[in-house]
């Protein structure tokens, strides 16, 4: 009996000490619910897109050998800017395409994994995307704070971000996903009147993409709309002012740098021009867009429902939402259409103006769900076949 009685006590501490962790489990997820839900829809994302890339290379030319396969396109042009910097003269093809047009701070987060990890450019900057993933959809859920009421609503609105249509790009190499963090992260400062919080996180979103330039605009309208600053409008804020000085600064300092590199500061936007992408007007790229076929078509009515969502995020008195997302919607389409369904699809105002449209609508978010679900595994699909419409 002896030894039953002692099996029995250590059963008894060891089940004690399991119940233990699971409270400690259950109180940490309590006191940090944004985390864990942006970690469980980060590693889920993760999930989906292997199964699918895997299952894709069952048919046609699909070929995933690994987390490097991801590496395409985009991804190859931020390669060259992490291995050799940028280039001082267009020699790179017949064209004269440059990798001026990509930003230098998503390469930069990169570049630890390159040099100090020694992996592969692929391999480093596919994991540089994949963990601004996971901080893109803790961003997203802070940037939510006024609208989730549950775990219910944290999961659903962190999945818009960790399973959108076009998830492809965050797990492949590009800067999508740190943009959306960034900028989503500026939002919510800029309403926490965290000035100088938001302005940082502002103008490293500007040094992540061009688009990022546009943020100044918004953080003025949360500024005008505080009643704080109205009913003392004389009253000097340092914070207010630094924080609007900060939100340019990494368009600034990638200007100033160009210039000194190359001897044209406006190189970024010269670059696109090899691509065809010169601006010109967006009202006319829309209408030529939808009286296309196929793909132009589905891309020219994204772009009217970037627009509708903008006008939606006004009827919701998110000025500074609908501002932004209006004139990046406009930006984008105004030096064509190949690349605006993943610039809308990427805004953190466009699926903020989702959630709202479908919050305490099951049948919607059913409907929703069946679409992305759809759309993401075809992007990868044709991701993995070499067909570039999806780039």
């Amino acid at each position: 009996m002896v030894p039953f009685s002692r099996s029995k006590r250590k059963f008894q501490v060891t089940s004690t000490r399991m119940i233990t962790a699971s409270d400690r489990m259950g109180r940490i997820f309590q006191q940090h619910p944004r985390i864990w839900v942006a970690i469980t829809l980060w590693i889920a994302s993760n999930v989906f897109v292997t199964g699918v890339a895997r299952i894709a290379t069952w048919e046609g030319n699909a070929s995933y050998r690994g987390m490097a396969s991801l590496c395409q396109w985009d991804c190859g042009w931020f390669s060259t800017v992490m291995e050799s910097g940028y280039d001082k003269t267009p020699t790179r093809d017949v064209i004269g395409s440059t990798n001026w047009p990509f930003h230098p701070l998503f390469p930069l987060t990169a570049y630890p994994f390159w040099h100090w990890l020694k992996l592969p450019p692929p391999m480093s900057l596919v994991l540089a995307s994949k963990l601004a993933l996971l901080l893109a959809v803790y961003g997203f859920l802070l940037m939510m704070s006024d609208q989730v009421d549950s775990t219910a609503d944290l999961f659903r609105a962190g999945s818009l971000v960790a399973f959108n249509p076009y998830v492809i790009y965050a797990h492949a190499g590009y800067s999508e996903p740190l943009y959306f963090c960034l900028l989503a992260l500026a939002f919510y400062l800029a309403r926490q009147r965290r000035w100088i919080a938001s302005g940082t996180m502002g103008a490293l979103a500007s040094g992540t993409r061009v688009l990022g330039f546009v943020f100044p605009i918004s953080y003025m309208i949360v500024w005008l709309e505080d009643q704080n600053w109205r009913i003392d409008w004389r009253r000097l804020d340092l914070n207010r002012i630094i924080g609007l000085l900060l939100c340019p600064l990494g368009t600034a300092i990638y200007m100033l740098y160009l210039y000194h590199h190359t001897g044209d500061a406006l190189a970024q936007v010269h670059g696109h021009a090899a691509w065809g992408k010169s601006p010109g007007n967006p009202f006319h790229a829309i209408w030529f867009a939808l009286t296309m076929h196929h793909w132009p078509r589905v891309w020219g009515i994204m772009t009217i429902l970037g627009l509708l969502a903008s006008a939606y995020l006004f009827k919701l008195r998110k000025a500074e939402l609908g501002v932004f997302l209006a004139i990046c919607v406009l930006l984008t389409i105004s030096g064509g259409y190949t690349a605006i369904a993943r610039n809308i699809w990427w805004q953190p105002p466009f699926l903020y103006a989702i959630y709202c449209a479908l919050k305490r609508r099951t049948g919607a978010w059913l409907i929703y769900t069946a679409f992305v679900s759809g759309m993401a595994s075809f992007m990868i699909l044709e991701w993995f076949t070499g067909h570039n419409f999806v780039n």
